[in-house]
Formats: structure tokens, C-alpha cells, sequence
């Protein structure tokens, strides 16, 4: 088991930031402590809704961050449900999603915040993300369409990253080249969720996430109604935050799935007229994973198995009609 993070009184770090952090747990006891730690620090309170934890979760939180409002689900009712659920009633000025594995770095948060109070164009704001080992992740992006999907869902050993990049078109490699090498503050389509500021009043206007969607696409469908309402998206490489991964799951049958039908959604309400087409990627792309996964089977049997359950769901989620309202 990890070590638990090195603490210090809570009264050592007052409330300095008109921000309030929104937490979501799903068996995120090994990262959970370093989150927390790093939003104490900046001087935001927080509150964290967990959804069904079986592991240490919320046993950790309440023994040491007695200062985190923690409302504790017994269901796991999904991250925008959760979100929407903690953020009812936040009176400060920005509303500040951190995922439990992500760390927001020093100065990151009050950053974001004087982006969004200095320019009242800004509704959405959101620093560099890095890897634990401090490489740059690209958490800004342009509206998704089926360019966007053929150019990163095949990714990998099916396409390389050269081929990717020209199929992604102009607009994100410039998108790509602000993550990697840009310095100022930059409009973008939209940022990734791992550590998100929000304009509270914008939040509450667009009716918060999308409780449709039950992990994932939520960040970019915040960002559409953002930019629906009036409001600029703005990449804020000066400040960054460190996004480490897997805080909830790292098993492909669970995970792919979410992805993939959030997706569909996702095309379902903006994109219809491409939906058709992308429903046939992802069916590919499926066969394409599920026949891989019987190629590591006899090398690897756990690992293959899970890519070939993975897959297959996938594949059957592609052959159904994508909801587009209610749950996920």
C-alpha cells in the first residue's frame, strides 16, 4: 500500500482563493492523499463526493482532511452526477474540478482564477497537465469529428503519430504545439477535465455536466455549452498540474465501454450527420482490438482476456443505438 501522504494542520493553510474544488473518489485511496494535500495548499476548501468506494477511500479523507466537505454516495451514480451533486449551492466565484489523481502544482489554482476574474470573456480555464514523470500530456483540443476520431483512435502501432498529426488537421497541431511549446494564455475548443476552473454563474447557466454522460466527454460537453453561452475556453501553460492516472480503474472492461458509448453520445447530439460513420470506426476498431487480444491470449491470458471482454463490449455498443438522454 502507498504511504500515506505527509500532512500538516489544516489551520496552516487558510482559505485565500474565491474557488471551491469538486472531488469525485471511486477507489482512489492511493492517490486521493496527494490531491487533497496539494488543494489545502492552495488555500481552496473542497468537496468530494464518492461514489461506492470499497477500498480505504473514504476512511482516509475523514481521518485526515476533516476539512473536506465529504458526501459519501452508495452508488456509483457516475462523475457528472456526482459533480452536479457537490456543486449545489458553491458560492464562490469558480467552481475547480481536480481529478483525485491529478496534483495541482503551486500557484496553479489562484492562476486560474485571476484568468477567468481578469477577462469576464473567460468562462473556462486550465493549466498544462503533466505525467508523474513530467511529460506533457495534450489536454487541449478541437471539437471532436470523425477526422479527429480516425486520427486518434487509431492510434498506437495502427498509425504513426506522423500520419496522426496530418490527418488531425492545421487547427490541432496548433492546438498540439500551444501544449507542447506555448507559453501565454491561448483560446482553445476545449480542455481536458483533470483540473478544470469554471466560471460558477456559467456552470450554474449551463445546468451543470451532463448527467448523460457517466464517465467521460463530460469536459468537452462543458466546454461545447461554454462556448454556446458566449464564453472563451483558455490553455493556461504557465501553470500546470501533474495527472498520474488510473485513480479509479485500470481495467479495459470497464473503462473502454464508458469511453466508447460516451462517444456515440457525444456524436449522437452534435454530430449527427457523422454518426454513422463513426458508429463504423468504432465497430472496426473493436474487431481490429478484439483480434489483437486473441494474439496476446496464449502469451498472456489475463491481460488478453480483459482486451477481448474490453472489445467485445465495445463492439456491441457500436452496433446499438447511442442514447441521448437519461443515463449512460
Amino acid at each position: 500500500m502507498r504511504p500515506e501522504p505527509s500532512l500538516r494542520s489544516p489551520d496552516a493553510w487558510p482559505l485565500t482563493t474565491d474557488a471551491t474544488a469538486v472531488v469525485v473518489t471511486h477507489n482512489s485511496e492511493r492517490q486521493i492523499g496527494d490531491a487533497l494535500v496539494a488543494l489545502r495548499r492552495s488555500g481552496v476548501p473542497v468537496r468530494l463526493v464518492d461514489n461506492a468506494s470499497t477500498d480505504g477511500t473514504v476512511d482516509l479523507v475523514r481521518r485526515h482532511f476533516p476539512e473536506v466537505t465529504m458526501l459519501a454516495s452508495q452508488t456509483n451514480t457516475g462523475f457528472a452526477r456526482a459533480v452536479n451533486r457537490a456543486a449545489t449551492g458553491i458560492d464562490t466565484g469558480v467552481l475547480l474540478l481536480v481529478n483525485p489523481d491529478c496534483v495541482v502544482g503551486p500557484g496553479t489554482v489562484a492562476a486560474l482564477v485571476e484568468v477567468i476574474r481578469a477577462r469576464p470573456s473567460v468562462g473556462v480555464a486550465g493549466p498544462r497537465i503533466v505525467d508523474a514523470s513530467g511529460r506533457v500530456a495534450i489536454s487541449a483540443h478541437r471539437f471532436e469529428s470523425l477526422v479527429t476520431v480516425l486520427a486518434s483512435r487509431f492510434g498506437g502501432a495502427l498509425a504513426p503519430i506522423r500520419l496522426r498529426r496530418l490527418l488531425s488537421g492545421q487547427r490541432q497541431r496548433t492546438t498540439y504545439d500551444a501544449c507542447v511549446r506555448g507559453a501565454e494564455p491561448v483560446a482553445v475548443d476545449w480542455l481536458s477535465g483533470a483540473c478544470l476552473a469554471v466560471r460558477t454563474d456559467l456552470f450554474t447557466a449551463i445546468g451543470g455536466l451532463d448527467e448523460g454522460y457517466f464517465l467521460y466527454y463530460e469536459d468537452e460537453e462543458l466546454c461545447l455549452q461554454a462556448a454556446r453561452h458566449g464564453a472563451e475556453v483558455r490553455y493556461v501553460p504557465s501553470v500546470s498540474a501533474v495527472h498520474t492516472g488510473g485513480a479509479s480503474s485500470s481495467d479495459p472492461a470497464w473503462i473502454w465501454p464508458h469511453l466508447y458509448r460516451s462517444m456515440l453520445r457525444y456524436f449522437s447530439r452534435h454530430r449527427r450527420g457523422e454518426l454513422p460513420a463513426v458508429r463504423i470506426a468504432v465497430l472496426l476498431r473493436a474487431l481490429i482490438g478484439m483480434g489483437l487480444a486473441a494474439l496476446r491470449l496464449p502469451v498472456q491470458p489475463r491481460a488478453g482476456a480483459a482486451r477481448m471482454r474490453a472489445w467485445s463490449r465495445v463492439g456491441r455498443i457500436a452496433v446499438a443505438s447511442p442514447k441521448t438522454k437519461g443515463g449512460a
